[in-house]
């Protein structure tokens, strides 16, 4: 597992609305049993208006997503399963994203 890593929603009841999550916690803290995800949301299921610094638009799969970072939660390690991607590339704007909700910046 590693930071800005993606998978599929653990939460198969929500994954037609929500069908994927991003790893946002730091790789400092591999050893712990959980991960802490963003919720990764298509952009055609959202509303324009929201604020783009904090729920950034990114691509993955050749698809439009959009970052919910106010929605973040934690998830055992084993209910996540194997990544299926990455989203290190956009890593600064999910992390600015994080700094919004904490700070309101």
């Amino acid at each position: 597992m590693a930071q800005f890593d993606v998978y599929v929603n653990p939460v198969k009841s929500q994954r037609a609305d929500v069908p994927w999550c991003v790893d946002i916690q730091s790789d400092l803290l591999a050893s712990l049993s959980t991960r802490l995800v963003v919720p990764v949301v298509p952009l055609k299921h959202l509303p324009a208006a929201l604020p783009r610094r904090l729920c950034p638009v990114v691509q993955w799969q050749g698809e439009s997503f959009v970052a919910l970072p106010q929605m973040m939660a934690p998830f055992r390690v084993k209910d996540l399963g194997a990544s299926r991607g990455s989203l290190r590339a956009q890593g600064n704007d999910l992390v600015a994203a994080i700094d919004a909700v904490i700070s309101g910046v």
